[in-house]
């Protein structure tokens, strides 16, 4: 029998000290919490985010996964450690797990670094020559804020009082000038989703010279998991581009990994404005097509945050604000008021959510951990209390 490397040696003893060491941090974390809970108020608080260096930050401004990425995307991660001097192959590995992952082919896929990279390399595939945008507002606004970054005209449409995306005053907005039409749906930061007969008509209405960028970062997460892609429109709809993260769901977005997906000519216009395969990343990749494979992680943090929106949707309430409900990873609340002030005076108590990017009465905050939605709902309980003088 042949004697092992020193270099397999020292990489199987690194990866089972890395478990073994991973699970005495998960059962100190566990400790920490009990203890955390038997201590009230901030000082001294101990909550332990997945991910957090800081035990004490509660982290609920961008919308992170808060389990965590899957124990097999992290494994086959922490096998490519070894290989850290190696590019990524130029092989489409990613992309045949990706078209696999949705039904497609790879010749159909374009990844980037996160989905801004593809976001940015859609806009530029539709106006670098000229023409203009059609995006509703509030929206995420990538692609609009990088038309106005390049001098682009930019036709921002109105959401209705009930913070819904009216598609037939969109569709009014498209003029000779148009070039791309943004959706993100669910919306961001409004967290609606649009009726999937409506949006598909809606794509149908659009000239085929004009490109409809759908951003569908949140539908992991929407109530009604029947509830449809408009992915398998990208095989016969040459202007339709749909762009994906595994940041979310995933809980990848260390490793910032987006793609898009569209008709193979429509990849072909979009290949000059991103990186291809020097985008990527070998331990990104091999993370990534493990995720895949894990169905179960995918729902355990979708059931995760369905009974978290709940319990925050509650909460909010009885604390006098007005929640709204959401399809996404993260729940809106009316305050009545400028929150600017409020999430400032929760960062300074190291809780931190965002003021909903368009929407200046509005607090966007991501769901957490159990722990931490409590301890988020604590703290803003004592700024509103001090507030009124309560």
């Amino acid at each position: 029998m042949s004697t092992p490397s020193p270099i397999a040696v020292s990489r199987r003893r690194f990866i089972q000290t890395a478990v073994a060491g991973g699970l005495t941090t998960l059962a100190s974390a566990s400790l920490w919490k009990t203890a955390a809970a038997m201590v009230g108020g901030p000082k001294g608080r101990l909550v332990y985010g997945a991910g957090l260096e800081d035990p004490g930050l509660v982290q609920l401004s961008i919308n992170e996964n808060p389990l965590g990425p899957s124990p097999h995307a992290v494994e086959a991660a922490a096998k490519k450690l070894f290989a850290l001097n190696r590019y990524p192959a130029r092989e489409p590995v990613l992309h045949e797990a990706i078209a696999r992952h949705h039904g497609v082919t790879a010749d159909m896929v374009a990844n980037g670094v996160g989905s801004s990279e593809i976001l940015n390399a859609i806009t530029l595939t539709a106006i670098v020559n000229g023409g203009g945008v059609v995006e509703p507002e509030p929206g995420y606004g990538a692609i609009s804020g990088m038309a106005e970054d390049i001098g682009r005209p930019v036709v921002r449409v109105k959401l209705t009082k009930d913070l819904q995306i009216d598609l037939d005053v969109v569709r009014k907005a498209i003029t000779s000038d148009t070039k791309i039409v943004s959706i993100t749906n669910p919306n961001n930061p409004t967290g609606q989703l649009l009726p999937a007969d409506a949006l598909r008509k809606f794509i149908d209405s659009v000239p085929e010279n004009i490109i409809v960028c759908v951003d569908e970062a949140y539908l992991d997460f929407v109530d009604d998991e029947q509830y449809p892609s408009v992915i398998p429109l990208t095989k016969t709809k040459r202007n339709l581009f749909v762009t994906k993260t595994m940041s979310k769901a995933y809980g990848l977005g260390g490793m910032r990994i987006g793609y898009g997906i569209g008709h193979p000519s429509l990849i072909e216009r979009v290949k000059p404005f991103y990186l291809g395969w020097l985008g990527r990343t070998i331990i990104g990749d091999a993370a990534a097509i493990a995720a895949f494979d894990d169905d179960e992680h995918v729902q355990r943090v979708r059931t995760h945050v369905r009974t978290e929106k709940e319990y925050l949707y509650t909460e909010l309430a009885r604390l006098g604000l007005k929640p709204v409900k959401t399809q996404t990873i993260f729940v809106i609340a009316d305050v009545g008021r400028d929150t600017k002030p409020l999430v400032d005076q929760l960062e300074a108590r190291k809780i931190l959510i965002r003021r909903a990017f368009g929407m200046p009465n509005f607090i966007r905050v991501s769901v957490g951990t159990h722990r931490e939605n409590e301890v988020f709902l604590e703290v803003l309980k004592e700024v509103l209390n001090a507030k009124t003088g309560a």
